[in-house]
C-alpha cells in the first residue's frame, strides 16, 4: 500500500477542531489532489502527513495551525474610513473585509481579508484585523483517503493547503453573539404570497448529489437511535439514511408525496403562522435541510420546535450556499457562508437550544451527473454546514 510522499498524489481530508463557551466546531476540507513535493507541506502539518497511508490518521496541536492574537491588530478609524464599493450593513460584531476600510495600515481597497467590526459609534469605528480564530486552542485531524502513483511532475501551482483551510472558520463568532439584530419578521425581496409561490412544484436538487451524500452522513452521525422524526420544510427530497422515514411539513404537497422518505405530510405555511400543529414532545428530532433562509420569524418557529421536541430531543439545521432569489431573507444573503452559520447558531441559542455543534464540510470532489447543469465547470461539490443542537 503506497504512502504519502514526494513520488505520490493524495486525497486528504483536514478536519479543524476548535471550540467557544457552548458550541464545538469542526471545519473540514478535502484536497482532491495533495501533493507532497509541491504543495506548502512544511512544518508540523507536512511532518504529520509524510509516510501516511489510505484510511491512516493524525493530529496536530492547534497552535501549529492558527495564528496569534495581536493586540495591535485591533484598531480606531473614524466613521468615514468605512467606504463600502456596494451598500452594505455595519453593525457591531460583523466580519467584513479589510478593504472596505480606508486608513487601515498596509491595507488596499483589494483586500479581502476578514476583520470584525468591535464596536460603532457615531464618529469611529473599532476594528479587530486579527484573523477569525486567532488565539482560539483547537487541533488538526489529518485523515487519508487515498493515495496513488504520480504519473509525472510538469511544474504548476503550488496550494497552502492550511491557509484553504483557515479561510472561512471563525467567522461564526461574529454573529453568534453581541451582534444588533434585526427584529423579526425579517425582510425580504419577495412579495409574492408564500402559498402562491410554492403552489407549482419544483422536483430541482438544491444541491449535488455528493453533497446530499455529506447530509445524510450527517444524519447517519447524530439521529441514531431517534425513531420520531420531523421533516421541517419538506420537499421531494430528505437526504435521510436508508430506511429512516419522518413527518413531513412543507408547502407543495405534490413534493412531499413524492418524497419516499416521508411516511405522512402536513401543508403548512410557518411564514403565516409559525406555531407548529403539533402537542408538546411529540417528536424525538427535527431536521431543516436547505431552507432555515426561507424564514421571516426564525426565532419563533425554532422556539416551537423545542416545543414539540421530547427532552433530550435534537434540531438539525443544514444549509449550503444555494438558494431561490428574492425568497432567502435579506440579511442571509448579505453574509459570509460561515457567518450565516453563526446566525443559525444565533437563532437556536436564542430558541433555548444547548450543547450546540457545528460542522463545515468543503472540497469534496463533484460526482459526474447528467443531472448537474454544474458538472464538469465546477469541479467541487457543494458545501455543507450543519448545525445541530439539543432540548435538554
Amino acid at each position: 500500500m503506497l504512502a504519502i510522499g514526494p513520488d505520490t498524489l493524495a486525497q486528504v481530508h483536514f478536519c479543524l477542531l476548535w471550540q467557544e463557551e457552548d458550541v464545538v466546531h469542526e471545519d473540514c476540507v478535502v484536497a482532491q489532489r495533495f501533493n507532497f513535493w509541491r504543495d506548502c507541506s512544511f512544518g508540523p502539518l507536512g511532518k504529520a502527513l509524510a509516510g501516511l497511508r489510505a484510511g491512516e490518521s493524525r493530529i496536530v496541536d492547534g497552535t501549529a495551525c492558527i495564528p496569534t492574537w495581536d493586540p495591535e491588530k485591533v484598531v480606531t478609524v473614524p466613521r468615514r474610513a468605512f467606504q463600502p464599493p456596494v451598500s452594505t450593513r455595519l453593525f457591531r460584531g460583523r466580519f467584513l473585509p479589510q478593504g472596505v476600510f480606508r486608513g487601515l495600515p498596509g491595507v488596499f481597497p483589494q483586500n479581502i481579508q476578514p476583520c470584525r467590526v468591535v464596536d460603532v459609534e457615531e464618529d469611529r469605528i473599532v476594528v479587530d484585523m486579527n484573523h477569525p480564530l486567532a488565539g482560539t486552542a483547537g487541533q488538526m485531524i489529518v485523515t487519508v483517503n487515498d493515495v496513488w502513483a504520480k504519473e509525472s511532475e510538469f511544474g504548476g501551482s503550488c496550494q497552502d493547503w492550511l491557509e484553504r483551510v483557515l479561510e472561512g472558520p471563525g467567522l461564526q463568532r461574529g454573529m453568534a453573539g453581541g451582534v444588533d439584530f434585526p427584529v423579526e419578521p425579517y425582510s425580504r425581496q419577495a412579495t409574492q404570497p408564500d402559498t402562491a409561490y410554492y403552489a407549482t412544484p419544483r422536483r430541482v436538487g438544491h444541491v449535488d448529489s455528493q453533497a446530499s451524500a455529506r447530509i445524510t452522513a450527517v444524519y447517519e452521525r447524530v439521529l441514531t437511535g431517534r425513531r420520531r422524526i420531523l421533516d421541517l420544510m419538506a420537499g421531494w427530497q430528505s437526504h435521510l439514511p436508508a430506511g429512516v422515514q419522518a413527518t413531513g411539513l412543507g408547502m407543495n404537497a405534490e413534493e412531499m408525496a413524492d418524497n419516499p422518505g416521508l411516511s405522512s405530510f402536513v401543508v403548512y405555511d410557518l411564514n403565516a403562522d409559525p406555531r407548529l400543529p403539533w402537542s408538546e414532545g411529540a417528536f424525538d428530532a427535527v431536521v431543516c435541510a436547505l431552507s432555515v433562509e426561507y424564514l421571516l420569524r426564525p426565532v419563533a418557529v425554532l422556539g416551537e420546535v423545542r416545543r414539540v421536541l421530547a427532552p433530550g430531543g435534537m434540531l438539525v439545521v443544514v444549509v449550503s450556499h444555494r438558494w431561490f432569489p428574492g425568497w432567502a431573507v435579506d440579511l442571509w444573503t448579505e453574509l459570509h457562508e460561515f457567518e450565516r452559520v453563526g446566525l443559525v447558531l444565533s437563532w437556536m441559542r436564542q430558541a433555548g437550544f444547548t450543547a450546540l455543534h457545528t460542522l463545515s464540510e468543503r472540497g469534496w470532489p463533484r460526482p459526474k451527473d447528467a443531472r448537474d447543469r454544474y458538472y464538469p465547470r465546477l469541479q467541487d461539490a457543494d458545501p455543507v454546514y450543519a448545525v445541530w443542537g439539543v432540548r435538554t
